[in-house]
């Protein structure tokens, strides 16, 4: 059950967690990280050459480095939990 805190942030900054089949190892540990955060997110596969198309114009990039996460409008690349604990911090989720 989600807190208060954690709903409302979840209204104004929406979590994706953007990944792919071949990202095994970190994106697990990106999936994983949220959850002890307790976060809630959706997570987006990407499988199609209109999915890497719609992250490539999302993310502003050429390449698809994955995971990527976007709390609400802030698209971050990579995980890297001390920018991901920033953003969701930011966006009110609690720690």
């Amino acid at each position: 059950k989600l807190s208060y805190e954690a709903k409302l942030a979840n209204e104004r900054f929406p979590i994706t967690l953007y990944v792919d089949e071949s990202c095994k190892e970190h994106c697990a540990t990106a999936r994983q990280w949220l959850q002890k955060r307790k976060a809630p997110f959706s997570e987006k596969l990407l499988k199609t050459a209109e999915d890497g198309d719609a992250f490539k114009q999302l993310s502003g990039k050429k390449e698809i480095f994955l995971p990527s996460v976007t709390v609400g409008r802030k698209f971050i690349e990579g995980f890297e939990p001390g920018a991901w604990g920033t953003a969701l911090d930011t966006a009110g989720y609690p720690k």
